[in-house]
């Protein structure tokens, strides 16, 4: 009986998560909080790579500045 009774309270919890996760998104604050984690996210990926890419402009400025036309 005590395990009828502990599913029936995590779906109650479960019901109580979806209810406030669907009041959050149709929130406008929501969705600009889920536009900057994305961004950080992005930018924590792409911080690496940003660097190499930093070397290869370097060093095809000086490239085109070094050959003659």
């Amino acid at each position: 009986m005590a395990d009828h009774e502990n599913l029936n309270k995590e779906k109650t919890m479960l019901d109580k998560f979806k209810g406030w996760v669907a009041k959050r998104f149709t929130e406008r604050t929501s969705w600009d909080g889920a536009a900057l984690i994305a961004l950080g996210i992005v930018v924590l990926i792409a911080k690496p790579l940003a660097g190499i890419l930093a070397y290869a402009a370097i060093a095809y400025g000086a490239w085109t500045i070094w050959k003659s036309e």
